[in-house]
């Protein structure tokens, strides 16, 4: 894993990557913080926030976590972490564009996905029970599910 000034320096390149209007408004910019961040309802060890978008009464700002990365990719090479970071910046600036512009899509999507992974953790403690739920969930929504036959 780089160090946290190697990585401070590639957030640097990568927010000079962005148009001056994106930074509208982000009164509190863009910091990079030591610490990891887990996230409070993760199932195990495998769940930790990267990045937020804050909003409060001192401003808007965003946050990333060098912690985080080196938990969840500490393994991969420059390159590669860098386009982890990328994707993390400019995920977080989206949900500071639609709070300007008083939309929540990229909330909506956060939330599914955290769906998703508690959907996860689900089948692996209950397998059974999380394929009745996904049988019962396929015919509330009019899909029909058939068991192939076995040879």
């Amino acid at each position: 894993m780089i160090s946290i000034d190697e990585m401070r320096e590639m957030l640097g390149e990568l927010l000079d990557e962005l148009p001056d209007a994106f930074f509208e408004e982000l009164n509190g910019g863009v910091c990079l913080l030591e610490e990891a961040k887990r996230d409070p309802a993760a199932r195990e060890d495998d769940l930790y926030i990267l990045g937020e978008y804050c909003e409060g009464p001192l401003g808007r700002s965003i946050v990333l976590y060098y912690g985080s990365f080196a938990r969840l990719f500490g393994r991969l090479g420059p390159l590669q972490l860098r386009r982890e970071l990328r994707k993390t910046v400019r995920h977080e600036f989206r949900h500071h564009i639609e709070a300007l512009a008083g939309e929540d899509a990229l909330d909506r999507e956060d939330e599914a996905q955290f769906g998703d992974y508690l959907r996860r953790h689900a089948a692996r403690e209950d397998p059974e029970r999380a394929r009745r739920a996904a049988l019962e969930a396929g015919r509330r929504e009019g899909r029909l599910f058939r068991r192939r036959p076995r040879k």
